[in-house]
């Protein structure tokens, strides 16, 4: 049996004594990962004669910036929902531009999450081995290497059940909708009752399938970073391990789960505890907010008006404004996934050499 006392105490050594970890562990936090509007259901109509719309000044003047933008939602935004079937090929378009930019979000996250998790895998491992602490260069450079590619692709192909999960459960939700539109009131309740049924027996399936492929997928990237295995070797490998040392695995899995419950409930408190610094931190995040969203707003002015370039110019912002505000969660999120990691490394490296029989070394810390 590995000694998960021992892996749990040595990961927390790591983490605090291997600072350049952290930088890639908010990397990591940043990447390892709508809003909406509502409408109240209200209707105001102006028309300037006190007293129509009960309590309704004609003497407040509305600022020239929010009249200006309401007169421009007025005519490119309620068209869209009071008339949607007129407008199908805008929301194609739309639906064509959301794509293409959550493709180009994603491609950059996984230029940096991947690179960024090999580099903490194999730093953690080359520490154990020598005792040498490498330097963010040295460590990215680490991570920038087919195995970072490897990894990817193992996820991509852990994915794929979640992907088609959720193209069954679309299925499913049509052929009920369908059943139950065309049927009798018994047949309406009965099919509404088995869908829930279904659907619950479904989600309940995905759920433990995907618990336990995130399991595998430790050894499985695993063999890829340290053992610069290819995709399909890194599976069969990854499988045989952990079909050798299932009952440690799942211990561990166990121990983490807890600590996982245990991080996530102290995180809910720090984010409280941390409302002080959220408000010193709110004019430098509108100043960091303030760069990129001018940029974007300079550019978008070019080809569109003041008012869309200013909402692009907003949009644009604002996920600076709270990757600022909140830069204290992001370093705690990645304090905790370089923890995990370190964890799940040694971990595998306990059970490489309890396969071997051989003694278990750990290098003098080095300070």
């Amino acid at each position: 049996m590995i000694d998960i006392g021992k892996i749990i105490k040595r990961a927390w050594h790591i983490l605090w004594n291997y600072k350049v970890l952290w930088i890639f562990g908010i990397l990591l936090a940043l990447t390892a990962g709508g809003g909406g509007s509502g409408n109240s259901g209200s209707s105001y109509q102006f028309s300037g004669r006190p007293g129509e719309n009960g309590g309704y000044n004609p003497n407040y003047q509305t600022d020239p910036r929010l009249r200006e933008v309401n007169a421009w939602m007025e005519q490119h935004v309620f068209p869209l929902v009071s008339h949607p079937e007129q407008y199908v090929s805008t929301f194609i378009w739309i639906g064509v531009g959301i794509l293409l930019f959550i493709i180009l979000v994603s491609v950059i996250a996984a230029f940096i999450r991947y690179p960024s998790e090999a580099a903490v895998i194999r730093m953690v491992d080359e520490y154990e081995q020598t005792g040498t602490k490498a330097g963010f260069k040295a460590g990215w450079k680490l991570g920038w290497s087919r195995r970072a590619f490897r990894m990817w692709v193992i996820d991509l192909v852990i994915g794929l059940p979640a992907f088609l999960f959720v193209a069954l459960m679309i299925g499913l939700g049509v052929l009920f909708f369908y059943s139950v539109a065309s049927g009798s009131s018994g047949m309406a309740v009965g099919g509404v009752i088995a869908s829930i049924g279904c659907g619950f027996v479904f989600i309940m399936a995905f759920i433990i399938l995907m618990v336990f492929l995130g399991l595998l997928r430790q050894f499985f990237i695993r063999q890829a970073a340290l053992e610069n295995a290819r995709v399909g070797e890194s599976f069969r490998r990854g499988w045989a391990m952990f079909k050798r040392n299932w009952k440690n695995a799942a211990l561990m899995w166990l121990v983490m789960l807890g600590i996982s419950i245990g991080f996530g409930i102290a995180g809910f408190i720090v984010f409280f505890l941390l409302i002080p610094v959220y408000a010193i931190l709110l004019i430098p995040a509108v100043i960091v907010a303030a760069i990129p969203g001018l940029i974007a707003f300079g550019i978008a002015s070019i080809f569109a008006s003041g008012t869309l370039a200013g909402i692009i110019g907003i949009l644009v912002a604002l996920p600076f404004f709270f990757l600022a505000l909140f830069a204290p969660l992001t370093l705690i999120s990645g304090w905790y996934m370089i923890y995990e990691s370190s964890v799940w490394t040694l971990t595998w490296r306990e059970m490489k050499v309890l396969e071997l029989d051989l003694p278990i070394e750990t290098p003098a810390p080095v300070e």
